[in-house]
């Protein structure tokens, strides 16, 4: 028996080099025969234009919503109906957690609006309001309860 001779492997490379130029020139030389043939022949890739009539239309980039949003006295929260739960300290504010008579959580901070005033200052463990009714304002602390005395 003989023994078969194996081609090196730099030969294949340059097999599969030469080939791979091949496809490669092949595909770009008939695309670009394509369109000159397109070209000479006066062909064109859209022929019919699309118009909007746009007359007693909206405008469709318009929003929907119309004015401006305004908060009213009932979006507001009442200081007077709710108690601090916690504080939450992170980077350079404190944020106060509230929670009303219906269990429902509020997140405020210093500057926030209440109803009839607003948040002065959040504490470590406590919440400033100032509150004015009628001409008059009052301030209120609220403070954060200690579980050991609710029973808890």
């Amino acid at each position: 028996m003989k023994a078969i001779k194996r081609v090196p492997s730099k030969t294949w490379k340059v097999l599969w080099g030469l080939v791979a130029c091949l496809l490669l020139f092949s595909s770009v030389w008939a695309q670009g025969v394509d369109t000159k043939k397109a070209g000479k022949s006066g062909a064109t890739l859209r022929e019919k234009k699309y118009y909007y009539r746009a007359f007693n239309r909206r405008d469709p980039f318009q929003s929907l919503i119309v004015g401006e949003y305004s908060e009213n006295q009932l979006d507001l929260i009442d200081i007077y109906k709710v108690r601090l739960v916690g504080v939450l300290t992170g980077g350079y504010q404190k944020l106060a957690m509230l929670e009303d008579q219906n269990g429902y959580g509020y997140i405020l901070k210093a500057g926030d609006r209440i109803k009839n005033g607003k948040i002065v200052s959040v504490g470590d463990r406590s919440l400033i309001a100032r509150v004015t009714v009628f001409g008059q304002t009052n301030t209120i602390t609220l403070r954060l309860e200690d579980s050991n005395k609710k029973g808890v």
